[in-house]
């Protein structure tokens, strides 16, 4: 389906000062006119602070040509250079592989397991899948393309060796293939046919060798594109050829070979191919007997890759044109505003503090860029896809609307893929629609990650002025480590820092161990496994093992990530629980109205946490209002414990439990809960809450915890002139002030 709206991204997203980033822009109208905003608050909700953006005069509003752009979506992988063209000599070719279909009948569009067809010139070969799972072979010849129908079709989840061999003279076709059990109730199938071919077949083709489509296009077309990606596994793809009675192998991949790469590996003649769009690797192939389940340590039953249709890395639109950043310009959240006088975009970018500043100050504020990574382009409200949320009776925005028409967008790490399988890569190298600054996210009718966390920049722009704060990414730290935090007196997390990689952990805890101050404004934070390749920034994986809040899990053996071998599912499964940083860690969600906090005895004694609730009543519950969900505490909350590291010097400030808590319609996670699965619900269950927690750490440093997603939500209500942006407010003036102190 088509969508006319503009739309666009910034590549890179993220960019220093003096830079010039590339802004990529689908434009239906023959013009569009673009400018430059800082952001600030971006909603319209009632009782929100009024939206703020500031126009960014040293870069002009600017006209442009606009043109329609849409990405070709699904993975493959292509080999430029192969003995394709010598094939006018051999005598037969053969081509084999294993193969395992996941949609073999349901994809509506052929799927291709091999090609070198040139169709204008008539040569070369491949073999499909049509619509209904049956197999297909095409053979280039003198008076066209020759197609050859088998009489096998593909049965879904089923392995397949798969071997097709193309004779010269006297033009015959054969095929030969068996399927492999899937459980002891099925025995091998063995499958053989042959065909003879009416003219001549003519192999020698220029073409790239691809495998798993047929087309080597990748990038920019100004129409919508349909797919041609096979759906499945492939394993083992194997070509040879037959002259003067000699075999030669042509082609021999073992896809076990530089797995966290995007490259594929021939063992035959040292040819190298590109994986395109990023398939899932590090899966188990056609051999895994479970005997091991890290590949790294596998000597074999990981040769496979699996290609979906949807996949996508980069979608490589065409530059509309580049901004100028200014030298002097504030680190921050910034967006390209555009307008084609029938529909408008905000097009958000991220600029990092010049490294050469001399002067910093003393507080960042950490963009979750991984979270919105992870979250780009969720398709939870689609209830036609696999897996979904009941949004029946819930608003879908703009936003969400032009993500169901834009299929060439991409999916999120909450979205299995086409074939039912789970997601394991995301990227930014695209339009992320839900990263807009007035998006409302549909299961809370309200802002959620970029919108809401634009809140916190309003937030600080009131309290520490424009010079008073930097903005930093998660980008950033994964890659920088602790030399960057060290530069800070005080860290804000946002409201949902959930994806860090090992790297950003340690980069934490050094800035803990020394005199660093941070404020954990979030809930479900430092919960997820997550890996980041600095050659290939845009892209991060996440895989979802066998605990966790999570929309899908990953089968048994591909557990392990690609781009590292680390081991992935919940950091708490892997011995770093977020408690043991921040004192909390993520315990339960709901999507019904959330709960405000009353303050513990301890707090109102203890000599330094009473400082914090400064101008506040005794007594008085906080965060019993909030733009999402109506409080302070709601979506995904946390709480402290001490069996899971929370530092035994942590006192409990605030907790939900003392302003009546949350209703049944919060549950615990799973990772929560052993038999028997009783009490698991707001009312019922203790561990059901939000803490706020707060901890000196020995050097002199402290955190301060709040323990929810909707803090920011209830921060911002009536434009920061409530108890909680009183309780924030003081606890940043407490941490500046010791930090200060302590230099």
């Amino acid at each position: 389906m088509e969508s006319s709206e503009i739309i666009g991204y910034v590549d890179p997203l993220i960019s220093f000062p003096g830079d010039k980033p590339a802004v990529k822009v689908s434009c239906a109208r023959s013009t569009f006119t673009s400018k430059v905003f800082r952001l600030r608050a971006g909603s319209s909700l009632p009782n929100a602070p009024p939206i703020s953006h500031q126009s960014i005069d040293a870069i002009p509003q600017q006209t442009h040509q606009g043109t329609p752009q849409f990405s070709h979506i699904g993975s493959f992988a292509r080999i430029e250079s192969w003995s394709g063209p010598g094939l006018d000599v051999v005598q037969s070719i053969s081509m084999s592989l294993w193969c395992q279909p996941t949609l073999p009948s349901e994809s509506g569009h052929e799927q291709f397991l091999f090609s070198s067809l040139d169709v204008e010139q008539s040569v070369g070969f491949e073999c499909l899948l049509d619509e209904n799972g049956c197999l297909h072979l095409r053979v280039g010849g003198p008076s066209g393309i020759q197609e050859i129908r088998l009489s096998t079709t593909l049965i879904k989840n089923q392995w397949y060796h798969l071997q097709f061999t193309i004779e010269i003279d006297p033009g015959i076709v054969s095929f030969k293939g068996k399927s492999k059990p899937r459980d002891v109730g099925e025995q091998s199938v063995y499958l053989e046919e042959n065909h003879r071919l009416a003219h001549k077949a003519q192999l020698a083709s220029d073409s790239p060798f691809t495998i798993a489509s047929n087309s080597c296009k990748h990038g920019s077309s100004p129409q919508p594109q349909r797919p041609c990606s096979f759906n499945g596994k492939i394993d083992g793809l194997r070509v040879e050829t037959t002259s003067n009675g000699t075999i030669h192998t042509l082609l021999d991949f073992d896809f076990s070979l530089d797995i966290p790469t995007d490259r594929i590996r021939d063992s035959s003649n040292g040819l190298y191919g590109k994986l395109i769009n990023s398939p899932s690797r590090a899966v188990t192939g056609y051999n895994w007997d479970a005997s091991q389940s890290d590949w790294t340590r596998a000597s074999y039953g990981y040769g496979a890759i699996h290609f979906h249709d949807d996949d996508l890395d980069d979608a490589m639109w065409d530059t509309s044109f580049r901004l100028e950043l200014p030298r002097d310009l504030r680190s921050g959240c910034y967006a390209v505003f555009v307008d084609d006088g029938k529909s408008t975009d905000w097009i958000p970018f991220f600029v990092k503090p010049d490294p050469k500043k001399s002067q910093v100050p003393p507080v960042a504020l950490i963009i979750p860029t991984f979270t919105y990574a992870a979250y780009a382009n969720e398709h939870l409200f689609d209830e036609s896809r696999t897996v979904h949320f009941l949004a029946e009776g819930r608003d879908i925005d703009k936003y969400s609307k032009i993500m169901m028409k834009r299929p060439d967008l991409g999916i999120s790490l909450y979205d299995s893929h086409n074939d039912g399988s789970g997601t394991c890569y995301s990227t930014v190298k695209r339009a992320i629609l839900n990263m807009r600054p007035d998006y409302c996210m549909w299961l809370f009718n309200g802002p959620r990650e970029f919108a809401a966390d634009l809140w916190f920049v309003d937030f600080l722009e009131r309290e520490v002025g424009a010079g008073g704060y930097d903005v930093i990414t998660d980008h950033q730290i994964s890659e920088c480590g602790a030399e960057l935090l060290k530069r800070y007196k005080v860290l804000l997390s946002c409201s949902h820092p959930e994806y860090p990689t090992f790297a950003m952990l340690d980069s934490y805890s050094a800035f803990l161990h020394g005199r660093g101050h941070f404020m954990y404004l979030g809930g479900n934070g430092y919960y997820w496994v997550t890996t980041h390749d600095p050659g290939r920034p845009h892209r991060i994986e996440v895989r979802r093992a066998e605990a966790g809040c999570r929309t899908f899990g990953l089968p048994p053996g591909n557990w392990h990530h690609s781009l590292t071998g680390e081991p992935g599912g919940l950091w708490r499964s892997r011995g770093r629980p977020p408690n043991c940083l921040f004192g909390l860690g993520s315990c339960a969600m709901g999507v019904g109205k959330g709960a405000g906090y009353g303050f513990t005895t301890e707090a109102r004694s203890h000599p330094r946490v009473s400082r914090f609730l400064r101008g506040l009543q005794t007594g008085e519950v906080i965060g019993d209002f909030g733009l999402v969900q109506g409080a302070a505490s709601g979506d995904e909350i946390d709480r402290l414990d001490y069996s899971l590291g929370t530092p035994r010097n942590a006192v409990i400030v605030a907790t939900t439990k003392l302003a009546g808590g949350h209703s049944d319609e919060y549950m615990l996670f799973n990772e929560e809960t052993l038999f028997p699965m009783v009490d698991i619900t707001g009312t019922t269950s203790d561990k059901v809450r939000s803490d706020i927690v707060f901890f000196e750490t020995p050097r002199g440093g402290a955190v301060f915890s709040v323990g929810s997603i909707n803090w920011v939500g209830a921060l911002a209500w009536n434009t920061f002139d409530n108890n909680i942006a009183t309780i924030t407010r003081n606890v940043l003036q407490d941490f500046l002030a010791h930090a200060n102190a302590n230099r």
